[in-house]
C-alpha cells in the first residue's frame, strides 16, 4: 500500500521538519456517526469539529509527541463504523 510506505518514510523525519495539521472528511455509517465521533475524539491528536446526520464528520489531526499526523490518519479506517476518509487539507510548519 503506497500510503503505508509514505508514512513510514515520513515518520523518520517528521520531528525535524515541524508540526503537521491535517483536515479530514470522514464518512461513517449514519447510524453510527455519533459513536464514531466519540471514538475519534478519544484518540490523541484528533479533534472532531462537526458530525452530520448523513454520517459526514469533519476532523483535524495534529502531530502528537508519539505519532506523526499521517500515522494517525492511516488508523482512522480501523475505527468501527468508518466507511471512508479523505484528506482535504495539509499544512506543515
Amino acid at each position: 500500500m503506497r500510503i503505508g510506505k509514505f508514512v513510514e518514510e515520513e515518520h523518520r523525519r517528521w520531528r525535524d521538519e515541524g508540526a503537521n495539521l491535517c483536515g479530514v472528511l470522514v464518512l461513517a455509517d449514519p447510524d453510527r456517526a455519533q459513536g464514531v465521533g466519540a471514538a475519534l475524539a478519544a484518540m490523541p491528536g484528533i479533534e472532531v469539529h462537526r458530525i452530520e446526520d448523513d454520517g459526514r464528520l469533519i476532523v483535524t489531526i495534529e502531530d502528537t509527541d508519539e505519532e506523526w499526523a499521517g500515522q494517525i490518519l492511516t488508523r482512522l479506517p480501523t475505527v468501527e463504523g468508518v466507511l471512508a476518509t479523505s484528506l482535504v487539507y495539509h499544512h506543515c510548519e
